[in-house]
């Protein structure tokens, strides 16, 4: 025995964490077909990169992830919900279950005047948000028939992968905006057609992107809107919707939970983890 043998890295604990997914879209020798993936709270390693500066948020999420969830997985061929669902319960299980967080109430009252107060309010992740799970007849490619113009759409689920792609059209329309360019933001017809596998039964894998996009922006938006309530619907995951109520007004507002500088944050001084190592939730 050393004399500073005490002083050993600290074991990690662990925590079975069931996917929205349920396994269903990937292969049989892929660990997440399982349904499940392993997640090590956060130390403070993973910390310091939250806080470094230089790092784009994506690709620190992205590395997070890599070092916490302990199957040996490339993280970006998860499906994007699955990746974000891991995202919130790796918050859960480092810091525990409730959020607390500031809101400011927009709600206007009969004379029209914004109440503009600013309230605290709590959840608990991830028991307060609706969740919505694949099935087994849950299969990719999803087929649909558009009522407008009576095409055949297959399309899958976006994958980690697909994020930087949208994100790069999304910036290359803003700079050509900032460069005054009258250029028509199409970031989300892109995202869309980075759903499409196939356009009546044929393949579009590999056909070119302008030309993908062109027919994606040229649908009805009777069928545009069609098309994306089907993905909404085969899509799993949370819902990160919240109901929250003004202390000031009283006025009932429903937000998109808000991702505040406390998200990283233990919500209670003395809050114990929510999750016992090895557990399953």
């Amino acid at each position: 025995m050393g004399e500073f043998d005490f002083l050993e890295p600290i074991p990690k604990t662990t925590m079975a964490v069931k996917l929205p997914s349920r396994g269903v879209p990937y292969p049989k020798e892929h660990p997440a077909s399982s349904g499940k993936l392993t997640l090590a709270p956060m130390t403070m390693l993973e910390e310091a990169l939250f806080l470094s500066d230089d790092q784009d948020l994506t690709e620190t999420v992205d590395k997070v992830l890599r070092r916490c969830v302990q199957e040996k997985i490339d993280i970006n061929n998860l499906i994007t919900s699955d990746k974000f669902f891991l995202f919130m319960m790796l918050r859960a299980i480092t810091y525990g279950s409730d959020y607390l967080f500031e809101w400011v109430c927009k709600a206007t009252n009969k004379k029209g005047k914004l109440c503009n107060a600013t309230n605290s309010s709590s959840i608990h992740i991830p028991d307060d948000f609706k969740m919505k799970f694949l099935t087994e007849e849950d299969k990719e490619p999803f087929v649909v028939m558009l009522p407008e113009t009576k095409r055949q759409i297959s399309f899958r689920l976006l994958r980690g992968s697909d994020e930087p792609r949208v994100e790069k059209h999304s910036k290359e329309i803003e700079q050509a905006r900032n460069s005054g360019a009258p250029k028509i933001d199409t970031t989300v017809g892109f995202r869309l057609m980075c759903h499409i596998v196939a356009v009546d039964g044929k393949s579009v894998t590999k056909a070119p992107e302008e030309k993908l996009l062109g027919f994606i922006l040229s649908l009805p938006a009777k069928d545009r809107q069609f098309l994306q309530q089907k993905i909404n619907f085969y899509t799993p995951g949370l819902n990160t919707d919240v109901t929250v109520v003004c202390d000031s007004c009283g006025a009932v507002t429903t937000m998109d939970m808000p991702f505040t500088s406390n998200f990283f944050r233990s919500s209670l001084p003395d809050e114990e983890s929510s999750g016992t190592p090895n557990d399953e939730v």
